[in-house]
């Protein structure tokens, strides 16, 4: 079974980053078959009335899943989703297992996936027993400034499926580099053509939000270049070894996507 995710946004992020993780199907909302869709759920507060009905009526297939994820704004979605309780999106300054959290769910529902110090930042939430799940999780797990959590991100986001068949189709882990954090999102910034002859601490803090002094910025460089992973040219046959073997393709679209944004170009 193949996650589903919505045809006009499918260029988004978030959903470049879940291809990296499963076999997803493009669908329109007229269209949706019978299994998981993924929404970013800022997404809701675009979509029309139309939408919105054919999204409810799909959920009251108890055989489906609705995966709410980040971006979020403020909202409440018991009037999208006619619930029965309000499923509030609250902002918040919070840290859940060393992942940094800007929302958090303000609720009673009972069925709680991720919470830490009576917060809430995952749930399941069914109306009753003969309709679809909804999950809601403010947990950013298709961030790819998280480069540096892929793998823990993976697993929190593979516990949220129910069905079983999607988790095993899931893809395998990535396998383990004597490489650190620096030295990947130097492969990153490297393949997506960003010059790194100078600043490389504010260059990292840019696209990835990490501090990282200038120092040890520069030592991660030249450890690539001694152990053929890139030159001042770019990327060699290693450092695209470690982009094909870590699924690093979708983050290096990411920081070009920011960079011609930023240069004006789209």
């Amino acid at each position: 079974m193949a996650i589903q995710i919505l045809d006009e946004y499918k260029n988004r992020t978030e959903y470049k980053l879940l291809k990296d993780f499963y076999d997803c199907q493009v669908a329109q909302m007229n269209s949706l078959q019978t299994g998981i869709l993924v929404l970013p759920g800022i997404l809701l507060s675009k979509l029309g009335k139309q939408q919105l009905d054919l999204l409810n009526t799909w959920l009251e297939d108890n055989k489906n899943q609705l995966i709410l994820t980040p971006s979020w704004t403020k909202m409440n979605l018991k009037e999208i989703l006619h619930s029965s309780v309000d499923i509030g999106i609250s902002r918040t300054d919070d840290n859940y297992e060393g992942i940094p959290i800007g929302f958090l769910i303000d609720t009673t529902v009972k069925d709680v996936v991720f919470q830490q110090n009576g917060k809430k930042f995952g749930i399941h939430y069914r109306k009753n027993t003969g309709t679809g799940l909804v999950t809601v999780v403010t947990l950013p797990l298709l961030d790819y400034k998280m480069i540096q959590l892929e793998d823990k991100l993976k697993a929190l986001f593979n516990s949220l499926l129910v069905a079983e068949d999607v988790k095993q189709e899931s893809l395998v882990e990535t396998k383990d580099f004597i490489l650190g954090d620096i030295h990947v999102y130097l492969i990153i910034l490297t393949g997506a053509d960003i010059d790194l002859s100078q600043c490389l601490s504010n260059i990292i803090h840019k696209y990835f939000g990490v501090f990282i002094d200038e120092e040890t910025a520069k030592q991660g460089y030249q450890d690539l270049i001694a152990n053929q992973y890139i030159n001042k040219n770019g990327l060699l046959s290693k450092g695209m070894d470690v982009i094909q073997e870590r699924n690093l393709k979708s983050f290096i679209n990411a920081v070009k996507q920011r960079r011609e944004k930023e240069d004006g170009w789209i």
